[in-house]
């Protein structure tokens, strides 16, 4: 296919027939808020990569048996004094919520190292706060395969986000003590074609009446409800994709901080925000060092099985790992400020380097051969993601999966899409 995979009239028909308003992404003036279009780049590849059946089984079985693991850390990080939490990197403002947030985390992507030729199997982090890469896993990879004339990678992923969706915002209801037909129900996230978009996806799944709307257009009324600013609607359950460690720091038109009311809303129960506060509690990378320092013997035998077969080593202190490790920020994104040291000198540094994640407090981990696919005569990293969502008995089941490949050996924001199929 040569050059067709990033730029042919081919895949853009393909990808407009899904509706997927993101296959080429641009960044946003800061300030503005409007696309930078002169400076659009691919992301999702006009190509379908076969895997087995077996290899796809074994991913969201691995995850399950991760996600068992996180839900009882979880468990533990809302018991955990404060001071302790700060030590993990939990910004002060958002400890409150973490350990009081009165509904549990719904859903979360997991994002492994996955090498059937090496063997190594690590899950690498958990990303609870993000849309990207969603409607990839769950759809878009069955509709590109079947494009190309292969099987659809996973035939339920759609069903068990609808399931796991209408029941988790039903009990987000039981939490307000109101009938869900009587909820005003919304879906919110910053007004980008990605994230706006996977919204918009998402509130496809809900079987009652939602509004989607860009997040500017939150409001709070007076320390009393939720509101959306346009239609002067409350808001009673709210979808929202959008990082606490970023809300904690938002401000109105005034200056003035907007984090107070809004923590004061979800402790009362005048609003239940899903996968908010509980799910922060998973958010950062240094969960998986506190689960390295609870030590195997804390967990059940069956857990501490899979930690030792899945979870890499993670420390807080680099010379914990010896001279190579990969460092990230606590609450990095999108592979920001990341790099890798083998035998005590930097041999991989991240394409995105701001000052927010390069600032912030690190956490380390085993250095992981990532595997290497050839798509179109290039050699490529492959992160595979992976997602998970509470059955309703706070218990994760595995949804959809899928391959996101780069250039460069650090999976970071202009990395690919690279669907998959049967």
């Amino acid at each position: 296919m040569n050059m067709d995979i990033f730029n042919s009239t081919q895949r853009d028909r393909l990808f407009r027939s899904m509706r997927m308003g993101w296959d080429n992404v641009c960044p946003i003036e800061e300030g503005t808020g409007i696309p930078l279009t002169d400076q659009e780049v691919p992301y999702a590849l006009y190509h379908c990569r076969k895997v087995s059946p077996q290899m796809i089984k074994e991913i969201k079985q691995a995850s399950e048996l991760v996600g068992s693991v996180l839900m009882q850390a979880w468990s533990v990080i809302r018991t955990l004094d404060e001071e302790t939490l700060l030590y993990y990197g939990f910004p002060k403002d958002s400890i409150k919520i973490v350990k009081y947030d009165p509904l549990p985390p719904f859903c979360m992507r997991l994002d492994w190292c996955w090498n059937e030729e090496t063997g190594v199997k690590k899950v690498i982090e958990t990303n609870p706060q993000t849309p990207s890469f969603w409607f990839e896993c769950t759809e878009g990879n069955g509709k590109v395969a079947q494009h190309f004339g292969f099987k659809q990678p996973d035939y339920n992923a759609q069903t068990i986000l609808s399931l796991t969706l209408n029941q988790h915002i039903q009990r987000a209801a039981e939490c307000l003590k109101k009938p869900i037909n009587n909820c005003r129900v919304a879906f919110t996230a910053l007004n980008n074609a990605e994230d706006l978009g996977t919204m918009r996806w998402l509130s496809s799944h809900f079987h009652h009446k939602s509004a989607v709307f860009p997040l500017e257009f939150l409001r709070v009324k007076d320390g009393k409800y939720l509101f959306d600013y346009r239609t002067g609607q409350p808001i009673d359950i709210l979808f929202m994709w959008y990082p606490v460690e970023w809300a904690i720091h938002d401000t109105d038109e005034n200056g003035k901080k907007l984090w107070s009311a809004l923590e004061q809303l979800i402790l009362e129960k005048k609003v239940v925000i899903v996968n908010f506060g509980s799910a922060f509690a998973l958010q950062p990378k240094s969960v998986f060092a506190l689960i390295t320092d609870l030590g195997l013997d804390f967990f059940s035998p069956k857990d501490a099985d899979i930690i030792f077969n899945y979870f890499p080593k993670t420390s807080l202190t680099a010379s914990d790992l010896g001279n190579s490790y990969f460092a990230k920020p606590i609450l990095g994104r999108e592979g920001e400020g990341g790099f890798a040291v083998k035998s005590g000198e930097i041999i991989l540094r991240s394409h995105s380097n701001d000052p927010w994640y390069t600032e912030q407090d690190y956490v380390y981990q085993e250095l992981l051969e990532f595997p290497q696919v050839e798509i179109a005569g290039k050699s490529m990293t492959a992160v595979w993601g992976a997602w998970l969502y509470n059955n309703g008995n706070d218990q994760f089941v595995s949804g959809g999966v899928g391959t996101r490949v780069s250039e460069g050996q650090i999976t970071d924001n202009i990395s690919y899409w690279c669907p998959i199929g049967c």
